[in-house]
């Protein structure tokens, strides 16, 4: 199919030859495709080879029918999102989509860790989302064929061939700063006003006030891996929320300052030829200046990144290697 984005005209033609798409783009251009085999998501943050950009009229179409021998679609609220690792197939892949702020998304980004089978099969999607101007005026979408949602997640599981597995990587331009105090929190969730330093309370965001930190990013270690969590400063109310959950049982740090150089970054840690599908966090479009920004890779920016639990502003994709 090619690493391009798709005019509505251009997908439609793929959904009416009965192709298995998972599919980005306005809730303007979602709302219209016909019946299919795809699930999608709103988000008019795209990528093409040609650069990273804003867009109503155009969409990120990723095609896996040469890839599956067999697949089934699925819709999870909160109730039952625990049942997405257990639905997938023996040697497969569990592809996510899950509205931003929505009680499924709040759900699995906090339990997904325990979830029964959780690491069998690569777990990967992202956070569906709207305009940035717009978030918390429009509600994301997602949807299961055109069947739209906005407080439930939709999947798509698909069975590999025996001799194909599937595995997830992640990049990630952050690391903890040397300079940082370690910071703990007294529970798990999107938001604690308090926070805990060498053993003392600290109302959070007067802790960043008063430290004058300006990279608004947490960095721990989740079991050998750098997690990122994007922090969102609420100046009318004083409080910070979290675009991914913290525990309680975890240590963090403030991320060390980045120069704008994610291009050079992406090149050297990333090989193009061997990735399937992918997609990148909205903070890296934003900060690393990424709109027109070449990187040889379509793919789309996301209100949040999935790679077995809720990540942010990091890179995954998903890598498929023969046996």
């Amino acid at each position: 199919m090619g690493k391009k984005l798709h005019t509505k005209k251009e997908t439609e033609k793929l959904i009416k030859e009965g192709k298995t798409l998972i599919i980005a783009g306005s809730e303007k251009l979602l709302s219209k495709l016909p019946e299919g085999n795809w699930i999608g998501g709103s988000n008019p943050y795209l990528q093409s080879p040609c650069g990273g950009l804003h867009t109503e009229e155009l969409l990120y179409v990723k095609d896996f029918s040469d890839l599956l021998i067999d697949s089934k679609f699925k819709v999870y609220d909160k109730n039952n999102i625990h049942q997405i690792t257990t639905d997938a197939f023996e040697n497969g892949i569990i592809a996510t989509i899950m509205p931003a702020n929505s009680e499924v998304l709040k759900e699995f980004a906090i339990n997904s860790p325990e979830f029964e089978n959780q690491f069998l099969n690569p777990l990967l999607g992202w956070v569906s989302g709207t305009d940035f101007d717009k978030f918390g005026q429009v509600a994301p979408t997602c949807y299961k064929s055109n069947e739209k949602f906005i407080d439930k997640a939709v999947a798509l599981h698909i069975q590999l061939p025996k001799n194909i597995v599937a595995r997830l990587e992640i990049l990630n331009a952050y690391e903890a700063s040397n300079s940082s105090e370690v910071i703990t929190f007294e529970k798990d969730g999107f938001h604690n006003t308090d926070c805990f330093v060498g053993g003392k309370k600290y109302n959070f965001y007067k802790y960043i006030e008063d430290k004058n930190i300006e990279t608004l990013i947490l960095v721990a270690n989740y079991s050998g891996a750098t997690i990122n969590i994007g922090l969102i400063k609420n100046e009318v109310s004083k409080n910070i929320f979290f675009a991914a959950p913290v525990f309680k049982d975890f240590e963090y740090k403030f991320a060390k300052k980045r120069t704008k150089d994610y291009k050079d970054f992406f090149n050297k840690n990333i090989d193009l030829s061997n990735i399937r599908y992918s997609y990148s966090c909205l903070y890296n479009f934003f900060y690393f200046e990424l709109e027109k920004e070449a990187l040889g890779i379509d793919g789309l920016f996301s209100y949040g990144e999935i790679a077995y639990q809720l990540l942010n502003v990091t890179f995954v994709y998903l890598v498929l290697d023969e046996i």
